[in-house]
């Protein structure tokens, strides 16, 4: 495979951040201001949080996923790993990252660490080593796109292997057939949902680490990424106009989930699809300005809601539709976010009690790559 990195990326990232005319106009020049001081002040008090090893703190099982989203906020502002006042702290993060990889693959530090990735593992591993895997192998790939020849060839083979990883476990056998190109748990749930193989929440960090790699340079086939397409779009429910966790399961729809079908779809090149547009006015109504703040959606959905974590979809989401859905969204939550940020600079943790526990570090990197969404610095979410 050609080491080649995507060179308008780089140079993107050489720049000091800077706005489009259209994105200037949402907010003031005061305002775009106290955007920035808020970014430097978060990124500042996300500094000092990092460990000796590069990692960044959270429970054993948030790693290196957790360290990831930190490491890629930094870089969504413009920093680099080896260059610059964070240099030194993000190459420890990339180190990290790369040094979680297992033998068959995985990118997680608790997971099956044999030559085979096996499925005969707790729940709590199963879980969350899938999440780990899509968004630290994600990392790595935007890390090899914009961190220089040398980052990009120590990089390379670990990439690799995260792809044929990936695309293993898109391969698993699933019971029905609409689960068909998704993603779901190492483990086969046994669970309440226990006859789904697939969701859109974890699908959906997939397509992004598999479109970041195709971005890159890596040989990735197109079948698997239209097959996961497939799969997110048969996540669309036409009687709410949203998309929900699971195809076919009515009552799991969250303004996570209608984030994540938009991105999806964009990474897929479909910006302005039916499903997308549709998504995006429901956003529109269903918005992010009471902080930290679990909605009730009534018939239109059921709370399974995480603020932070929708707020980084959506945000990405609607900047991916554009135009007016950007200028109505953009500004509110901005203001929100800045206002409800703490006098040390992070943000305090998620409310939803299954995300509270990967604690502060976590909402404030999802924070600021929310806010930075219009430097479109990182590869994956230019539009």
């Amino acid at each position: 495979m050609p080491r080649v990195l995507l060179l308008c990326g780089l140079l993107l990232f050489l720049c000091s951040p800077c706005y489009a005319q259209e994105d200037k106009d949402v907010l003031t020049a005061k305002e775009w201001e106290a955007v920035d001081l808020a970014v430097e002040r978060g990124l500042t008090w996300l500094a000092k949080q990092q460990q000796p090893d590069g990692s960044f703190p959270t429970m054993p099982f948030g790693q290196p996923a957790v360290s990831g989203l930190c490491e890629m906020a930094f870089l969504a502002h413009g920093h680099l790993p080896g260059e610059g006042k964070y240099g030194e702290q993000l190459s420890r993060t990339v180190n990290y990252i790369a040094g979680c990889q297992k033998q068959n693959g995985l990118v997680t530090l608790v997971g099956p660490r044999g030559a085979a990735i096996t499925r005969q593992v707790d729940h709590n591993i199963g879980s969350t080593a899938s999440y780990n895997h899509a968004i630290g192998s994600l990392v790595l790939s935007e890390n090899y796109s914009v961190g220089g020849a040398e980052v990009a060839q120590r990089l390379e083979p670990v990439i690799e292997r995260s792809i044929e990883a990936a695309l293993e476990m898109q391969g698993w056998s699933k019971r029905r057939q609409v689960d068909e190109g998704g993603w779901r748990y190492l483990d086969v749930f046994s669970g309440e949902e226990e006859d789904f193989d697939s969701d859109l929440s974890v699908t959906g960090w997939y397509l992004m680490f598999l479109r970041s790699a195709k971005n890159a340079g890596f040989d990735v086939p197109q079948e698997p990424i239209d097959d996961a397409v497939g799969y997110v779009r048969r996540c669309f429910q036409p009687e709410f106009g949203i998309f929900q966790l699971m195809a076919t399961r009515a009552n799991r729809r969250s303004r996570g989930m209608a984030g994540a079908g938009i991105l999806a779809l964009a990474h897929a090149g479909e910006h302005n699809s039916m499903e997308a547009t549709a998504a995006g006015d429901w956003l529109l109504k269903y918005n992010f300005n009471q902080y930290n703040v679990q909605e009730e959606f009534g018939r239109s959905g059921w709370i399974d809601d995480r603020y932070h974590y929708s707020a980084f979809q959506c945000c990405q989401g609607m900047y991916q539709l554009g135009g007016n859905y950007w200028r109505e969204f953009f500004p509110a939550f901005a203001r929100t976010l800045i206002a409800n940020q703490q006098p040390d600079g992070s943000w305090v943790k998620e409310s939803h009690s299954a995300d509270a526990q990967y604690d502060n570090a976590y909402t404030t990197a999802l924070v600021l790559l929310s806010l930075g969404a219009p430097n479109q610095l990182l590869p994956v979410f230019q539009r």
